[in-house]
């Protein structure tokens, strides 16, 4: 019973070790100009993540101002879908058909990002805007 439970461990601290790695290793490739993605869904993944992080931001920061409204709305899909594009096309340097077209881009981690920025625009702007 002793051996299970240390081939246990160390069988979780050899994936644990491996999933560090490969974040670490995606983190460091997003965050450098024109880097190479030869798996298109590693460069798609950098931009789901990276939009909900921006969702979270706008959000949060949509909520103290407090813009509301459907200009607020707009305004959120605009930087994003823009936010989205620079990055993969000038800042990534990859070109925008090889990953499916505009739309394919403008759709990726849309619909999550969308419910992520309501969230936390609607429970920032009532936390701080309403007694």
């Amino acid at each position: 019973m002793h051996d299970s439970a240390t081939k246990l461990r160390t069988h979780i601290m050899h994936i644990s070790s491996h999933i560090y790695r490969t974040l670490c290793s995606q983190l460091s490739k997003a965050l450098v100009s024109g880097s190479e993605w030869p798996d298109k869904d590693e460069l798609l993944d950098v931009l789901y993540w990276g939009r909900q992080l921006l969702a979270l931001i706008i959000g949060i920061f949509w909520g103290f101002i407090p813009l509301h409204g459907f200009l607020a709305i707009v305004l959120y899909i605009i930087i994003s879908t823009a936010v989205g594009q620079f990055y993969t096309t000038n800042f990534q340097k990859v070109d925008e058909d090889s990953l499916g077209g505009f739309w394919e881009l403008a759709k990726e981690g849309f619909g999550s990002a969308f419910a992520t920025f309501m969230v936390s625009w609607i429970g920032v702007y009532s936390a701080s805007h309403f007694n």
